[in-house]
């Protein structure tokens, strides 16, 4: 077993001098201690700009700030020699230390997290959250998911901690009347405050017998007169092609409970070629429109392996009815659940009485946003993306765990976290 004390001790130093540097050269602090006041440049560069300013004597006098903005620019540059020599440390005593010598940084630190979790050990953690997602008036109605989901070393499904306090900005930026993009395919662009952008692409609904690369499930608008793509495993009388109540081409799926009949509709993805990615998040969404309610529940899910995934989506009585809705949400594909064995499925109980219309069903891989620590997916609507349309997602950390911290900003990975975590926050305070 690797010595975490010694481990963590060194890595406590490396964090207390990067957040000292940062705190000396970009935030607004002063500490008093034994008489003496220390500031930081960032503060003693916002005094002389709010005192120096009242004659053309004192405006002279601003030439000072340009000074400590260049102290502050070379104290960055220290940031950036200290971030060599922690790379160093990583690959050389790290890596010997974690029977990994010769191997790049990032599997090294990839390696320290494997350890960690194997060994039982943990930092403290942060509390984190993604507060709101908002659309800006947008022309189309693509829809948006966004999770905080992630997995541990033994896959297991928990909040990634690399999420940081931040607004996310998400713009479409190639539909089809402009770039010719097809329709249902546009292009968006998302720009985190911290790391680098990526772009995404909506994720089409999939008509009739024509396959999309991106998309797993066919003809998830119901084109297909005889539901070729789909098989009614129980309840056929309880399931019909509407053709008057669609969102997207000529039909919907509509699932009429009567309180005494289950459903059971699926569609086997075994034949998927490319099949889809294990050990990856899956996005899963459709449009749904509630006629009427009085019992019960519709659930969308997926079968990984036979084995009902974590994710559901229920359509119930707190689903607003007369209108349609996007429903989505992502479920975890585990690196054994055999990719070729996923199935999706429409289901609901026989206590369900009601009336309720499916179209736009969709399965992709989702998004990851890793230096923010997200999974992300848009889903196709009615009205096409258009560019200029816009998201912002908000999401919050308390930063409360100082190890975690320094984990996410530099090693760009979540430690182990409990409540009781077995190494102490101090060594890095």
């Amino acid at each position: 077993m690797p010595n975490y004390e010694s481990i963590f001790e060194t890595l406590g130093v490396f964090a207390r001098a990067f957040a000292s540097i940062q705190n000396f050269a970009e935030r607004d602090l002063a500490v008093t201690e034994t008489g003496q006041t220390i500031r930081s440049l960032d503060q003693l560069r916002s005094q002389f700009v709010a005192i120096l300013n009242d004659s053309s004597a004192e405006r002279d006098a601003l030439s000072a700030v340009a000074v400590l903005s260049d102290a502050a620019r070379a104290a960055q540059e220290w940031q950036a020699a200290l971030g060599l020599a922690l790379d160093d440390w990583l690959r050389g005593p790290l890596a010997q230390a974690l029977a990994a010598r010769g191997a790049p940084r990032d599997e090294v630190v990839r390696q320290l997290v494997r350890a960690m979790h194997t060994d039982g050990e943990s930092v403290a953690g942060n509390e984190v959250s993604i507060d709101a997602i908002e659309a800006g008036g947008n022309a189309g109605d693509t829809a948006l998911h966004v999770s905080a989901d992630t997995v541990d070393a033994g896959e297991n499904v928990i909040t990634d901690q690399r999420v940081r306090t931040q607004r996310i900005a998400l713009e479409c930026t190639r539909d089809h009347p402009r770039h010719r993009v097809p329709v249902g395919q546009e292009e968006f662009r998302l720009r985190p405050e911290y790391g680098p952008a990526l772009n995404l692409r909506v994720i089409p609904v999939t008509r009739g017998d024509v396959p999309d690369a991106r998309n797993a499930v066919a003809d998830g608008a119901f084109e297909d007169a005889g539901l070729a793509h789909w098989s009614i495993e129980a309840g056929a009388s309880a399931v019909s092609r509407d053709t008057a109540l669609k969102r997207f081409g000529a039909a919907s799926l509509r699932i009429a409970g009567d309180g005494a009949t289950a459903v059971d509709v699926r569609q086997d993805l075994a034949q998927r070629d490319p099949a889809l990615p294990a050990g990856a998040f899956l996005a899963l969404g459709a449009w749904v429109y509630v006629t009427s309610h009085t019992a019960g529940s519709v659930v969308i899910d997926l079968l990984l392996d036979s084995q009902p995934s974590q994710l559901q989506l229920v359509i119930d009585g707190d689903t607003p009815t007369g209108q349609w809705l996007h429903v989505g949400g992502f479920a975890y594909a585990p690196r054994a659940s055999f990719a070729n064995k996923v199935i999706v499925r429409i289901a609901c109980a026989a206590t369900f009485d009601g009336a309720v219309n499916l179209d736009g069903v969709s399965l992709a891989p989702a998004v990851e946003a890793p230096d923010a620590g997200l999974r992300v997916a848009l889903f196709e609507g009615a009205l096409a993306a258009q560019a200029g349309d816009h998201f912002s997602i908000d999401t919050s950390s308390d930063d409360a765990g100082a190890f975690q911290v320094f984990a996410r900003d530099r090693l760009g990975v979540a430690l182990p976290a409990a409540d009781t975590p077995t190494i102490d926050d101090q060594l890095a305070e």
